[in-house]
Parts: C-alpha cells; sequence; structure tokens
C-alpha cells in the first residue's frame, strides 16, 4: 500500500477520499469500532428511527467544504436556522446571545431582563472589547459589568465544552462565528463521515502504538498486526498522537505543539419527548442555562417528538458518568424554560473526556498560526491533519479542509518525482 490513515474522522476520511482518488492505495487505521470520530451518531436510544448526535451537531454559514459535500452527494440538511438573534443593534456580538433564551438558578429570564443585559455587555464591548486570549471571566470584570450581567455573558462558554469562563478565550463568543445561520444534518451528523467512507478500505478496531521509519517508508505496528507503506497521514486526536510511539522520535518542536495543545473537555446529553410541539415553540431553537447542561438546542421529530441536544462539562465532579442525573437536569431547564413537564421518550449521555482515542476537543483559537502550523506539519513522510491543525475555528470544517490539505501535499510531491514525458521532435 501506498499510504496508511491514522484515524477515520472526517479529517482521516477526506484525507484518504482525494488522495484515492489521485490514484494511491489507502488504508485507514481506525482505534475505535466507530466511524467519524466526534461526528458519532446513536441509532439505538431515540424512538422513531431518530439519530442522537453525540458530538458535533450542525453545520454553519460559510462551512463551504462541508456544505459543499453534502450538495454533491445528497447528504440531506434540515431547513436553515439562527440559534440565537442579532444583538441588540441588529448585529452579531458577544451579546447577541443574551436576547435569547436564558435559564438561570431555575428559572426562565424574561426579555426585558435579557434585553437589559444584553445593552450593558454590548456598550462594554464596543467602549473596552477583549483581546482574543482575554478569557470571558476576565474580561467581564475588567470592564466592571454588573453581577447579573456578568453571569449571563460568561454563560456563553457552553458553546465550547469547556463551561468554566475563566478557561474560554473571548474569541469564542466576540464576536462569534458559530451558531448565527445554521443546518443540522437531517439523518445525524454522523451521515457526513458515512457518504465519505463509500468505497475506502477501513480497519475498525486497530490502534496504532508505534510508526517507525523502514528503509524507504514506514512500518505501523497496531495491537492486531504490522502494516508497511511509503507513508502515513496521522489525523488522530491530539491526545491520542501523543501516545503514539515514534521511530525515530519526533523534533521537539512537534512534541511541545503537542504537550501545549489545551483540551476542552466535556460531552454531550441527548433526550426525546413526547409533545414536540409545544416545547419547540416555547423553547426553541436554542436555550443557555446555568446548570451542568449549559446550552441545548432542538429538533423536530416524527409522532410529535422534539431532540434536546445539551453540552456538558467535565467539572471533575462525575456528572457525565452519571446519566440519569444529567438526564433529569436536561428535564428540568426544559420545564423550566418552557412551562411544560417533558415526558422524555428515550435518551443518552456521551462523556468524550474518557475516550481513550479522543479525550477532548482543541481549544483552536489558543496559540494561533504559529501552533497550528507547527502540528500540521510533515516530518518526512509522516503527514499530520486534523481539527488542531485547521485555519477554521469549527471542528468539522477545519478536519476536512486540513484532510484535503495534507492530501495535495503528498499528491503534488509524487508528481513532482516522476519524470517528465518525453517531447518528441
Amino acid at each position: 500500500m501506498s499510504t496508511i490513515v491514522i484515524g477515520a474522522g472526517l479529517a482521516g476520511l477526506f484525507a484518504a477520499r482525494s488522495l484515492a482518488h489521485g490514484g494511491e492505495d489507502v488504508v485507514v487505521l481506525e482505534a475505535t469500532p466507530h466511524l467519524g470520530g466526534r461526528t458519532r451518531g446513536d441509532r439505538e436510544s431515540l424512538a422513531y428511527g431518530q439519530v442522537a448526535d453525540l458530538g458535533a451537531s450542525w453545520l454553519d454559514i460559510g462551512q463551504d467544504t462541508l456544505l459543499s459535500f453534502c450538495l454533491e452527494h445528497d447528504v440531506r440538511l434540515r431547513p436553515r436556522v439562527a440559534l440565537f438573534p442579532k444583538g441588540p443593534d441588529q448585529r452579531y456580538s458577544g451579546a447577541s446571545i443574551l436576547l435569547g433564551n436564558l435559564v438561570t438558578d431555575g428559572q426562565r429570564v424574561d426579555a426585558g431582563e435579557r434585553s437589559a443585559m444584553a445593552w450593558e455587555v454590548l456598550d462594554a464591548l464596543d467602549a473596552a472589547p477583549p483581546s482574543g486570549a482575554e478569557t470571558l471571566t476576565a474580561w467581564a470584570r475588567r470592564v466592571g459589568l454588573s453581577v447579573k450581567s456578568r453571569h449571563a455573558y460568561v454563560m456563553q462558554a457552553g458553546f465550547n465544552p469547556v463551561t468554566r469562563g475563566d478557561l474560554v478565550s473571548s474569541w469564542h463568543v466576540h464576536p462569534g462565528d458559530i451558531g448565527r445561520l445554521c443546518w443540522l444534518l437531517a439523518d445525524g451528523t454522523d451521515s457526513i463521515a458515512r457518504t465519505a467512507s463509500a468505497g475506502l478500505d477501513i480497519r475498525f478496531s486497530t490502534p496504532v502504538r508505534v510508526v517507525t521509519r523502514a528503509g524507504r517508508g514506514y512500518r505501523v505496528l497496531t495491537d492486531t498486526g504490522d502494516f508497511t507503506a511509503d507513508r502515513v497521514v496521522v489525523t488522530a486526536s491530539v491526545q491520542a498522537t501523543r501516545r503514539i510511539g515514534f521511530d525515530p522520535v519526533l523534533p521537539s518542536w512537534k512534541i511541545e505543539a503537542l504537550l501545549g495543545t489545551p483540551m476542552a473537555q466535556g460531552g454531550k446529553v441527548v433526550a426525546q419527548y413526547r409533545d414536540g410541539g409545544r416545547i419547540l415553540d416555547a423553547a426553541g431553537p436554542s436555550t443557555m442555562t446555568d446548570s451542568p447542561v449549559s446550552m441545548f438546542w432542538l429538533k423536530s421529530g416524527p409522532e410529535d417528538t422534539v431532540i434536546a441536544l445539551g453540552t456538558v462539562a467535565d467539572t471533575g465532579d462525575g456528572r457525565l458518568d452519571d446519566a440519569a442525573a444529567t438526564l433529569t437536569d436536561l428535564d428540568r431547564q426544559i420545564e423550566a424554560m418552557t412551562g411544560v413537564t417533558p415526558s422524555r421518550v428515550g435518551g443518552v449521555v456521551q462523556n468524550w473526556t474518557t475516550e481513550e482515542f479522543v479525550g477532548g476537543v482543541v481549544n483552536l483559537g489558543t496559540g494561533g498560526f504559529a501552533r497550528r502550523a507547527a502540528l500540521g506539519a510533515a516530518v518526512g513522510g509522516v503527514h499530520f491533519a486534523g481539527e488542531a491543525t485547521g485555519e477554521w475555528a469549527s471542528a468539522m470544517e477545519g478536519a476536512a479542509r486540513s484532510g484535503q490539505r495534507v492530501a495535495d501535499e503528498i499528491l503534488q510531491k509524487i508528481r513532482a518525482r516522476r519524470p517528465a514525458p518525453e517531447v518528441l521532435v
């Protein structure tokens, strides 16, 4: 085989597809039994054949690689929705989401109070905008927001799997680049990975342990056997890549970039409820809360059901390992927001922090271009892709683009080595 791709997330799948289309012989080694990395879907826990998106859930406007892929391959999208409104001055900013649905201390916040907080935050953003590296909490305290406004502003950390506002950089919410206009996948987010995997040779439950230089190529050692190839593409998560042995050892700049990449820890709660129309009318399309379920958004289903998908941070309290408590908390937030006592049909909680080959989400804005460039740079015939190497803030779009980038690099090198055709005069 000519190329081994490590990891069957979107970066690995898009790299493998592009290489295969370029005429390369490719094998994808996936450590888990699952396809798609954090686009994994659960097709067992909900009724009526509905899919629980256990990780990524939507495509934002501007994610042209994935939107084009969906259009080209008939991957169905739901109608476009704005997860939160424009701000009080009709532009998007870190104040916008405060005009949306809020639940604090188990109570729905009324529109008048939300408007007052949004104006206070907007005035402060205009007068003293945050730096990209400044955390939500640090900025809110620097500009002297009132206690209620500071609390609501910092709640936006729920868009990131870390909901602790002292760990989330301001660039995540101001001016913000996710949730403005977006699409949910009609058949689950994993439908992208399932479509992208068509025709590829993927070996599941094959974790890579060591990548060794062998003559002019590479030997890849796994739990189930050895593979040899001309080159290797590593698209595994930062956490998983840190655990792979490389011989020769990776250069210090690469190791330092891997060790210095901050990881956001957390998981997902997904529940399906009856009386979906009433819940959607009262709580759609999304709600921020100060509970362990920091944010949830809604997706309509058949038979008057609705699916609520929420983010949950790993704060070390074990909540993500207590599915019953987490689902009950989601029930309570929906009841507080809607006034409807929810009747749950099914549900599931996914703890990404404890996944051996995932372990967290990269905080893309931290470290800037230099870190991403170091993470994405090739070392000999070992190439690197994945969300951590991407220039796009969205993990899915960034991962897909990075896979295509690496494939282009490899194909260009191969073409450059081929002898020029003889010209007959």
